[in-house]
């Protein structure tokens, strides 16, 4: 599939099943990793993308066609994510101890829960695609990423800075390919421990239908959808802020 700065192959299957299972087979050595080893590499990729945000908002800007100050507001917010997701999980992930019949001793200690399937839109194409996936790996759960179809150089550019910054290989996947076959493909297998999606609300509906016919266990679904507000003008407003609304 071509746009206007790059050519990408989407994937079959096939190939989606292999991800699958390289991501299923690595879930354990992640959650198995402390947490601050883990936050040490979203940091460090923080770094890099802050490093190198002249890169991204150009790719942001020819691919995704965005303005130079959206560009800048997106690569911020993604790095922003990173840094968050990295502090919150060694919070969330601290052993509890609680309370009990004296002489016993209970505590209470939170895990990841397996492979999270990441699905995120061509209108933040790195912002929202970074959070989903920074969210889900802080805390051991390895991730299948799906980023929308026009948008895939940067989800690819996206995912080789994680790689550099450490992240292994098989805690993450990069699916370049048609929604449809592999929301098909992935969504009834058991491997897939939850989906996290940004989009139309139909689609959503149509994830949220194929999780619940799962007989497995309860799977849980984060869903983002697609609201749109109206936006009433009169010949009273100062029409540059109406064009940037």
């Amino acid at each position: 599939v071509k746009n206007k700065i790059a050519k990408s192959h989407f994937i079959d299957k096939k190939q989606c099943l292999k991800a699958l299972d390289s991501v299923s087979s690595g879930f354990e050595k992640w959650d198995n990793m402390d947490c601050s080893e883990r936050s040490k590499i979203l940091e460090k990729s923080a770094d890099i993308f802050e490093e190198r945000i002249a890169d991204f908002i150009k790719i942001l800007s020819l691919e995704a066609g965005k303005t130079l100050n959206d560009c800048i507001a997106e690569v911020r917010e993604g790095v922003d994510f990173l840094r968050y997701y990295s502090k919150q999980s060694q919070q969330l992930l601290k052993q509890r101890e609680l309370p009990g019949p004296t002489g016993e001793l209970n505590t209470f200690q939170l895990s990841g829960r397996g492979v999270f399937l990441c699905i995120s839109p061509w209108n933040f194409p790195f912002a929202i695609f970074l959070g989903q996936i920074a969210g889900a790996l802080s805390v051991g759960n390895t991730v299948i990423a799906k980023p929308a179809e026009t948008t895939s150089l940067i989800a690819y550019e996206t995912i080789k800075v994680l790689l550099k910054a450490g992240l292994p290989k098989d805690a993450i996947s990069l699916l370049i390919g048609e929604g449809k076959m592999i929301g098909e493909t992935l969504l009834q297998r058991n491997e897939i421990s939850g989906v996290s999606f940004t989009g139309s609300t139909e689609t959503a509906q149509y994830i949220n239908m194929s999780l619940a016919k799962r007989t497995d266990r309860i799977i849980p679904f984060i869903a983002e959808t697609g609201g749109q507000n109206a936006m009433i003008v009169d010949s009273s407003a100062l029409l540059e802020q109406v064009t940037d609304d």
